[in-house]
């Protein structure tokens, strides 16, 4: 049996609840990426990460991720603003 997983891009909603508040611009630039709620995650997860994470995941940002990634350092939400 063939199983398919198919991975739809993430909403401006999902991304909020990953990322907290951010304006409205920075929500649409993270849609343009076409990035999924669990490349928004990855990519929050290493903006809010310590240097070590790289390391432990064996691996470095890049791609959709590496996108989203960019946006939230352009943004530098307040951090208190996080959940």
């Amino acid at each position: 049996m063939l199983v398919v997983s198919v991975a739809w891009p993430a909403t401006a909603a999902e991304i909020a609840a990953v990322c907290g508040r951010l304006d409205d611009g920075a929500i649409a630039r993270i849609l343009s990426t076409g990035a999924t709620a669990s490349e928004v995650l990855e990519a929050f997860t290493w903006y809010r990460a310590d240097d070590q994470i790289g390391t432990e995941l064996r691996r470095r940002r890049r791609g959709t991720v590496g996108a989203v990634y960019d946006i939230l350092v352009e943004e530098e939400p307040d951090p208190e603003e996080f959940r």
